[in-house]
């Protein structure tokens, strides 16, 4: 009696998270596009106008660019428009197999990115330690790689929730085969 308002709350908070989080990407990725631009065309008009080589400019713009390039990743994995390479869909024509190989492949991307999380979570955690910083501003390039140990672990958020519905359509598909018989 009660588990059902419950349900309802719970699914719009999730909802609320989901949507906060595919719209804090693209903030990220739009400002740090528009930065990178800013930045490429200040160091064109300072090498070339100015005469000035603007190595600081180049710098600011490398580090900002390991965010917009990890939250690319992430967005992609969003929308599931990361490279694949697919074309078992022509060789495999039952739609049950079909629907295994797609949880096969999405179980093995997430063993592969929980692999990438450790060797990011490491990464970062070697960057806090050695507190390195970048060679004309002097800024800490653990903020750089923070990006890959953050991007990591929302691909690997998003890559679980994939693999979770390639299960649901494998089963699905295994009952609508099974029922047809």
């Amino acid at each position: 009696m009660i588990s059902m308002p419950t349900t309802s709350r719970t699914r719009r908070i999730v909802l609320l998270i989901w949507n906060w989080l595919v719209i804090s990407q693209k903030v990220i990725l739009v400002l740090t596009s528009s930065f990178i631009v800013l930045l490429v065309f200040s160091g064109v008009l300072m090498r070339y106008i100015f005469h000035y080589p603007g190595m600081e400019v180049e710098e600011m713009a490398t580090l900002a660019a390991f965010w917009l390039y990890f939250t690319g990743a992430i967005y992609g994995s969003y929308e599931r428009t990361h490279i694949k390479a697919e074309l078992l869909h022509l060789i495999i024509k039952n739609p049950q197999r079909y629907e295994i190989v797609r949880f096969v492949a999405s179980l093995i991307t997430m063993i592969l990115v929980l692999i990438m999380c450790y060797w990011a979570y490491h990464f970062f955690m070697w960057g806090l330690e050695k507190k390195g910083r970048s060679p004309v501003l002097q800024m800490p390039l653990v903020f750089a790689q923070s990006s890959i140990f953050f991007g990591a672990i929302f691909m690997s958020f998003y890559f679980f929730v994939e693999l979770l519905d390639n299960f649901r359509k494998m089963f699905r598909s295994n009952i609508s085969i099974n029922s047809q018989s």
